[in-house]
Formats: structure tokens, C-alpha cells, sequence
């Protein structure tokens, strides 16, 4: 990394989104350590080649990820990203650490299936059934990857609600951070609807027919199927994507 300009420039995409995860790249390598303050707004817009607005609006995406805090008087202090779990943080850190952390990630949520299942047959209500068939469906009638992934989503938000168990709804909640709320590299793991439909609707017909062995098993092996795919896409992808500098 270039001593001098320590921080990765900008392109022109998402400009703001894009100037907080050159910042955040530059905490997760200890440019800034934690309890820093960040440069002068003046000196950062320099260094990315942004204008200021440009980089406010940067700057209040990494207050809402919590990796910075603005003080009266202090600047922006940085803080520790290994106590943040903010989606954008888990991004962050499956971007700069690599699939070695994303393959981490997956262990744990196909750790987890096993019990999602067993405890969705098992509980389950009627309403529960009814309300994960429709889940079903709309991943189904999905004509998009990035719909196909939403509905993916959607669907385990049910799943998991059928447990009845709020822990493990927090845990796995946790962990989807790093796959949801919009498009990014491992979206292409949705591409083809064949394989996640054909998988959910064996989970779905387990669980309502309060099949907890089933459930239990399908889950898991729908969970390391779709890991498989999500590691293929990432690492056939280009992460860490740049985007432009702002027009002078």
C-alpha cells in the first residue's frame, strides 16, 4: 500500500457507499487502530480525490456501521470492528478478509441447520405451514438472482420463526448479514432456481409433515449446497469492486 496515500481511492459507483468502504478497509488493516481519530475532513478528501459532501455522506455510512464515532471538538473516533456485527461491517470483513472468513461464516450457518429443521417440524403451526408454502412460492416465481436471493432470505425468516426459539432466530440473523440486503458477489449463487427451489420444497414438505429428522437433515444439506455455490461465485468474482472519483 502506498505509504503516502494509505486509504484506496474511489470510483464512481455508489460514491458514498464506496468511500466508506475504502475507509473501512483501512480500519480492518489497522491504517486507523481503534480509539484514533480519522484525519481532517479536509485531508481524507484529498487523499480519495472526493469532494466534501461526497464525503460526509461517506462518513455518516461508517457511523451507521458503528465503526466511527463523531465527538464535539474530537473528530471521528475509530473503533473496534471485531466488537461491531452491522451488516455493513460483516461485509466489510468477508470483503477484506476473504473466502477464508466467508468459509467461516458458512460453517456456522450450516452448523445451525440441524437444529432449524428439528425445531421447525416439531413446533411448527398450522399458520407456519401455510406461511412457509407461500415463502415456497415466492422464491419460486422469482425471476431474478437478486429476487431469487431476497426470497431465499425471506423464506429462513419463516423458517426460523417456526422454532419458536428467538436465540436461534439472533444467531442465524447474525450470520445472513453477510448474504442479504443487496446484490453483491455471492448473488450469483441464485442464478440457477432449479437446485434452491427443488431443495427449499424438500425442507418445506419435511417439516410439514413433522418429519424432524428430515427437516433437520434437509436444511443442513440445502445450507452446504448453497455454501458451495456462494464460495464458486466468490471466488470467480472480482471483490472489493472500486468506483469512481468525483467529477472536479
Amino acid at each position: 500500500m502506498n505509504q503516502s496515500n494509505p486509504i484506496r481511492p474511489p470510483d464512481r459507483y455508489r460514491v458514498d457507499e464506496q468511500i466508506a468502504a475504502s475507509i473501512a478497509d483501512a480500519i480492518l488493516d489497522g491504517v486507523f487502530a481503534p480509539g484514533s481519530t480519522l484525519p481532517p475532513e479536509r485531508d481524507l478528501a484529498e487523499q480519495l480525490g472526493v469532494n466534501r459532501t461526497s464525503l460526509r455522506q461517506g462518513l455518516a455510512r461508517l457511523q451507521q456501521m458503528g465503526l466511527i464515532e463523531a465527538r464535539q471538538g474530537s473528530g471521528n473516533l475509530v473503533r473496534d470492528p471485531e466488537g461491531l456485527t452491522h451488516p455493513a461491517v460483516v461485509e466489510a470483513l468477508v470483503r477484506k478478509l476473504g473466502p477464508e472468513f466467508l468459509t467461516e461464516l458458512l460453517e456456522i450457518r450450516a452448523a445451525l441447520g440441524p437444529a432449524i429443521g428439528r425445531l421447525a417440524a416439531e413446533r411448527h403451526t398450522p399458520e407456519d405451514a401455510d406461511a412457509l408454502r407461500a415463502a415456497e412460492a415466492a422464491v419460486q416465481q422469482a425471476d431474478t438472482a437478486l429476487a431469487r436471493q431476497a426470497a431465499d432470505l425471506a423464506y429462513f425468516r419463516v423458517l426460523i420463526h417456526s422454532t419458536r426459539n428467538r436465540a436461534l432466530g439472533l444467531l442465524y440473523r447474525w450470520v445472513e448479514h453477510a448474504f442479504g440486503g443487496r446484490e453483491h458477489e455471492l448473488t450469483g449463487a441464485y442464478d440457477d432456481a432449479g437446485p434452491v427451489v427443488a431443495d427449499l420444497r424438500k425442507i418445506t414438505d419435511a417439516v410439514v409433515e413433522r418429519d424432524a429428522t428430515g427437516a433437520a437433515a434437509a436444511v443442513e444439506a440445502y445450507l452446504r449446497a448453497s455454501a458451495l455455490r456462494m464460495v464458486e461465485c466468490y471466488l470467480l468474482g472480482e471483490p472489493g469492486r472500486g468506483v469512481h472519483r468525483d467529477e472536479p
